[in-house]
């Protein structure tokens, strides 16, 4: 079986795989047939992903094979030689329910690249960032995950929403805080004021501005006070991410000539709030920078999910190697 599952919404789509992991984990408890590839991290490596699909594992019998940002991280002709091999074997592969074969994208990958138009005609999923009554019904079904019997009120939700600005890891995140100070089966509207809007009104728009202004020391003291007074280092990085992220799109409409920041942040599902922030933000930072930056955090944040490095190192480098 083959999966393709990709788009903006990562944290959605991430959720996803391991949601694939854990079913397959139920069948074969030592993980004798896992195999998983980052091509961002690894290269050569399609000769081993088509040894895999092909050989027989005697151990496992069935076989998980996840396959990392191949289109991200790969050349059109680099792929061609697993393209080829997915033509030729498509229907044995499809058929095969002892093999699942996942392939996963960051983003969106272009439209016109050959392997992504033979994968976006298998079992496809494209997780764009949800807006709305989608949005809704998913905070309401991951709370539901986080804890079965909590609740939460429809104006704490409304309000959870718009402090977080719709960010799915941010929204788990704050869920799971959340729950764990809720001493009652429903989350109100005075829990969100205190847990979430507290926090996104932090200094954290000072480190950043303390960033932009090249004043590494400041930056760091900051940073350092946040972790003294108890903030969560994990919570502290998925801020920066999201305050970074959020600015890359921020000055793509400046750069367009949109000046307003009611007009921005209907476009991009921001509060005006944060939209307002980021304007004044952006007289720091040019769209390189930016780029750079988020790009820098996003490496980081993968060497921390994969046990490579500690979460306060990962924060002191970000500050540091700028």
């Amino acid at each position: 079986m083959l999966f393709f599952l990709y788009g903006e919404d990562t944290f959605r789509s991430q959720q996803k795989v391991k949601e694939i992991k854990d079913k397959y984990f139920k069948n074969d408890k030592t993980g004798s047939g896992l195999s998983i590839f980052d091509c961002e991290e690894e290269k050569a490596v399609i000769p081993q992903i088509i040894n895999i699909i092909n050989t027989p594992n005697l151990l496992a019998p069935k076989r998980l094979i996840i396959v990392k940002r191949i289109i991200a991280s790969f050349s059109t002709p680099e792929q061609k030689e697993l393209l080829d091999f997915l033509k030729t074997n498509f229907l044995k592969i499809k058929a095969n329910q002892e093999v699942v074969v996942v392939f996963w994208e960051a983003n969106q990958p272009k439209r016109n690249n050959a392997l992504y138009k033979f994968l976006n005609k298998t079992q496809k999923q494209n997780f764009e960032k949800l807006t709305g009554a989608k949005l809704t019904q998913w905070v309401i079904k991951s709370l539901a995950l986080i804890k079965a019997d909590q609740q939460i009120t429809r104006e704490a939700l409304e309000k959870l929403i718009i402090y977080c600005a719709g960010d799915s890891a941010l929204l788990f995140s704050e869920l799971k805080k959340l729950t764990n100070y809720s001493q009652t089966n429903s989350i109100d509207e005075k829990a969100v004021e205190v847990l979430v809007k507290a926090r996104l009104n932090s200094n954290i728009f000072q480190v950043i501005d303390a960033l932009g202004n090249k004043n590494k020391k400041e930056a760091l003291n900051l940073l350092h006070e946040h972790l003294v007074a108890g903030e969560d280092p994990y919570y502290l990085m998925s801020m920066f991410i999201y305050q970074f992220r959020n600015l890359l799109k921020i000055i793509d409409f400046q750069e367009k000539g949109v000046s307003s920041e009611y007009e921005i942040a209907k476009v991009v599902h921001l509060h005006p709030f944060v939209v307002k922030k980021g304007l004044a933000q952006l007289r720091l930072f040019n769209f390189k920078q930016l780029k750079a930056i988020y790009f820098k955090l996003s490496k980081l944040d993968e060497k921390i999910k994969r046990g490579q490095l500690t979460i306060q190192l990962a924060l002191d480098k970000f500050i540091a190697e700028l």
